[in-house]
């Protein structure tokens, strides 16, 4: 699955190749300085004694309330507090290419810079929930006050609008040592007359790279390199700002790779301060230097530990329509290789695309065989979560009137061409009708003699407003999640186990499941990337009918052996599969 905060590729590349060139000839203190002209390195300031709350951490987002160059984004056409206008938000569950929409979904969300700006402060709030005892507080930019970060365990700016004024109080803090991690835009910023100097952090603005058209994503600075893996951006609209390191003491974390082989620092530090050099909330995948970001919040958190590898199965869409056989082989495979999964179980199907339309539950007589297999899981190692109410919703075509391929609690239709048209929450649905169908299902479940400890949502769709209420049913879930601000909704996955903004434990899934064009073979690539970071995760799903051998020939279609030895590679990778319920934050 990838979700992403997409750029309009609508933008001519002249214009926006002219309006970098006009920027970079600016000379005021708030526009990016001539390279040419910046000062010689000079020795570091002495940080001074700091007290500061050790468990705030703070998020600074771009709010647009001190933009700057209105003549200029007007002339230009530019959106306010953006510089590529990005034109859509995509919200999308598990497609069938992992670093883009291939024709399976569309999303039609007009663009807010502002409320984008807002997510991404969100998706970090999201990494940072990885720690218990932290506090993470997202504020506009505009209401920084001189001293506030020195205060804090660390300070965050998303420079994520072009066009923002970034405070004095700000750039001065950064000179007195505050921790502060600058990402993106406005590092420029920091060589301000009379405020502060890069020179002072051994740093030096050299460029900003830009490709926002074909051929240059494919010879622009599309690869980061980070402890010994080659992380890709998704091939779309990318920008990579250069900044060269003038002084032995700044260590450069994580380098941008070209396809001439050149090399650019991408996250780097100088004592308290770093630095990332793009936007990482852009076009996110399962491959992608996202991770890298993510890895590194630990260290700027002061928390440089080291996890044994752990792995995450789960069993998808388990159904009282199931064949038995299927259920049987799938946990077959498991109890072989002998380790813990999640079965996210449905507790009603329905299918309202024949006629009579079906409903079957798990103690209907025709449901006998699957429900005894279902009652096997716990014995054979398995948890039980659940999947929704019945994955579908009422009557509704949503967009197909069938259990398991239709949403419950997003609505979606098709266009013309067969497309999955993302329209919003369905209508006349409220948090607690929604939270409603959550208690139903646990009901049916629980009177089975299951116990269900986790929840899956059906295609990861739900109006974010639902999810602080279904945690009065379930704190914990394995999924990836969506989340709005105003008009915006945007989604995100995790690298690790985190507490979200919501109040939910939310378990890694980071390596999605065989789709078309995404087969065992991608999931693995995805496995071997996050590898490489300090504590790995490899979460992943599998549906029962993929190893059923009337399938055989689908594109889809795994054996039990191949099924077997893509979960033995998995551990060969070092990765030890855990139960659900061992999951716990750091």
């Amino acid at each position: 699955m990838k979700f992403k905060i997409a750029h309009n590729l609508a933008v001519a590349k002249a214009l926006l190749v002219g309006l970098v060139a006009f920027i970079a000839a600016c000379s005021s203190p708030t526009s990016r300085p001539n390279s040419n002209a910046l000062p010689q390195p000079a020795p570091p300031i002495e940080s001074p004694e700091i007290r500061a709350d050790d468990k705030l951490v703070v998020i600074l987002y771009n709010d647009g309330a001190a933009a700057n160059n209105l003549s200029v984004r007007a002339a230009q056409g530019l959106e306010p507090g953006s510089m590529l206008r990005p034109g859509t938000v995509g919200l999308y569950d598990h497609v069938t290419e992992p670093y883009g929409l291939t024709g399976q979904q569309v999303s039609a969300q007009a663009y807010n810079p502002q409320e984008a700006a807002q997510i991404y402060a969100i998706f970090l709030a999201n990494l940072i929930g990885r720690y218990a005892d932290l506090n993470a507080s997202i504020r506009p930019l505009s209401q920084y006050k001189a001293g506030d970060a020195l205060g804090t365990l660390r300070t965050f700016y998303l420079g994520t609008s072009y066009f923002e004024q970034v405070p004095d109080a700000l750039i001065a803090d950064v000179m007195k040592g505050a921790p502060i991690t600058w990402v993106n835009y406005h590092i420029w910023n920091l060589d301000r007359a009379g405020v502060g100097s890069l020179a002072q952090l051994g740093l030096r603005y050299t460029a900003l790279h830009a490709a926002y058209a074909q051929p240059e994503y494919a010879t622009t600075y599309n690869r980061v390199g980070y402890r010994g893996y080659t992380y890709d951006k998704y091939v779309a609209p990318m920008e990579a700002i250069e900044v060269a390191v003038t002084r032995s003491s700044v260590t450069v974390h994580a380098e941008m790779i070209n396809t001439a082989g050149r090399r650019i620092p991408y996250a780097l530090q100088s004592g308290r301060f770093w630095y990332i050099a793009d936007n990482p909330f852009v076009y996110m995948h399962e491959t992608d230097r996202y991770l890298v970001f993510a890895d590194l919040i630990g260290p700027m958190l002061d928390r440089d530990q080291s996890c044994e590898p752990r792995a995450l199965a789960r069993m998808e869409d388990v159904s009282p329509h199931d064949p038995a056989e299927n259920l049987e082989r799938m946990i077959g495979v498991y109890q072989k290789v002998g380790i813990p999964f999640i079965a996210a179980t449905i507790p009603v199907h329905i299918n309202r695309t024949v006629t009579p339309s079906i409903t079957r539950n798990w103690n209907d007589p025709e449901s006998a065989a699957a429900l005894a297999q279902l009652r096997r899981i716990p014995a054979a190692g398995g948890t039980i979560f659940q999947h929704g109410y019945t994955h579908q919703f009422e009557n509704l075509e949503n967009p197909y009137g069938i259990s398991g391929a239709d949403f419950e609690f997003w609505r979606v239709t098709l266009d013309a061409q067969e497309r999955w048209v993302f329209v919003g929450p369905i209508p006349g649905m409220t948090a607690e009708s929604a939270l409603e169908r959550v208690a139903t299902g646990r009901g049916l479940l629980t009177r089975l003699g299951l116990n269900p400890t986790g929840w899956v949502t059906p295609h990861y769709q739900a109006d974010p407003s639902y999810y602080s209420r279904f945690n009065s049913v379930y704190n914990r879930a394995m999924e990836r999640r969506i989340y709005r601000v105003g008009g915006t909704t945007a989604g995100q996955f995790f690298p690790y186990p985190v507490r979200d903004v919501n109040g939910t434990l939310m378990l890694p899934e980071t390596m999605g499941s065989v789709q078309p064009g995404f087969l065992l073979d991608r999931m693995l690539k995805a496995a071997q990337a996050n590898r490489a970071l300090r504590c790995p995760w490899a979460g992943h799903f599998n549906h029962p009918s993929t190893l059923d051998p009337a399938n055989a020939g689908d594109e889809v279609a795994i054996s039990a052996a191949q099924f077997e030895q893509f979960l033995r590679s998995i551990q060969a990778l070092g990765y030890r599969y855990v139960s659900a319920g061992s999951v716990t934050l750091q």
